[in-house]
């Protein structure tokens, strides 16, 4: 991995204030609109970089954790002069005044590699949610118009900054490029795709995961089965679900090294009920959308840690709980 770091650094073609900027040839391979290469290969730069200094730091390389820090940080700070526009809260292809390449992968990558200067994560967001709706090119409405690279960050960045709401619009297009125009029914194929293919035309492969980055959010998001931050190996939850629009239910399970965790959740005659189930040796800590009121409790050993925004947070160990509050009658956030 060292290795590979050095190989960037000798092989970037920027001196001066350019030494920082590496430009990826693919830049975001098979998107429906171009990010360019130079904000992609310096973000991956600083990945690169970022993951190097924690790996270092965990198994006691102090030395390098510490030069890989300070790559990292120089990296970000030249990521922001050369394509973050402070006026109009966007990163664009080369910084311009007038938002040309201000695409949503742009803002979408700044946001989830935690680029985005202090106090600007909201001007970022809103443009990501602007550009989201803003991309039309075969008629309907909301797109997302990542590939390879910036889709992923596009779900995730829309999810961490709460607006689900936007991912479940975009769901319910079937015009190109969506997942919807997949599942579109054709002369050619009146069923529509099962399978999803390599690229938004349906070019290439036709069975492939390189746009599947949904199904991430549909765990994560709509389910709200993740990781606590900071911890490893699924021992510690969050159970945090995201009902949108007008779905009135959703279930998932996760298969971690403990056990499986279950989720349901439904919504009817003005109610929510959340029903979790964790295996033995994990605990979580269960955010139930209530609209800023407890929940009633159902099971053993839930315990009441406040509310925060509209949802009321409950700690819980392993085995079934159930949870149900008044319906907001909108989405999470």
């Amino acid at each position: 991995m060292q290795a590979f770091l050095n190989y960037i650094r000798t092989r970037k073609a920027g001196t001066g204030a350019d030494a920082c900027i590496v430009d990826a040839a693919l830049a975001d391979w098979i998107a429906s609109e171009n990010t360019s290469g130079r904000i992609t290969g310096t973000w991956g730069y600083h990945q690169i970089a970022d993951r190097m200094a924690r790996m270092a730091a965990l198994i006691g390389r102090d030395a390098d954790a510490s030069e890989y820090r300070n790559l990292a940080v120089t990296i970000r700070d030249a990521f922001n002069d050369a394509f973050y526009n402070a006026a109009l809260g966007r990163y664009t292809a080369d910084g311009s005044q007038g938002g040309a390449g201000a695409t949503q992968a742009a803002q979408a990558l700044a946001l989830d590699e935690g680029l985005v200067p202090e106090g600007e994560r909201e001007k970022v967001l809103a443009a990501l949610v602007e550009l989201v709706y803003a991309h039309q090119p075969f008629g309907g409405g909301p797109h997302l118009s990542g590939g390879t690279i910036g889709l992923a960050p596009i779900v995730r960045a829309l999810h961490a900054g709460g607006r689900d709401d936007v991912l479940w619009d975009v769901l319910q297009e079937d015009t190109r490029p969506g997942y919807g125009y997949f599942m579109a029914p054709t002369t050619a194929n009146p069923h529509g795709l099962t399978t999803i293919p390599e690229q938004w035309d349906m070019g290439n492969s036709k069975n492939h995961m390189i746009l599947l980055q949904i199904e991430e959010w549909f765990h994560s998001g709509l389910v709200g089965i993740r990781q606590a931050p900071g911890r490893a190996g699924y021992r510690e939850l969050v159970i945090d679900p995201r009902p949108v629009g007008g779905l009135t239910r959703a279930e998932g399970s996760y298969h971690t090294p403990y056990g499986v965790v279950s989720v349901r959740w439904s919504r009817e005659n003005g109610r929510f009920r959340l029903d979790v189930e964790l295996p033995p040796g994990t605990t979580a800590q269960v955010r139930v959308p209530t609209g800023g009121h407890k929940a009633q409790v159902t099971g053993d050993g839930a315990v009441f840690q406040g509310v925060r925004g509209d949802r009321a947070t409950y700690g819980v160990a392993s085995g079934r709980h159930g949870f149900v509050a008044r319906d907001s009658g909108r989405p999470a956030s």
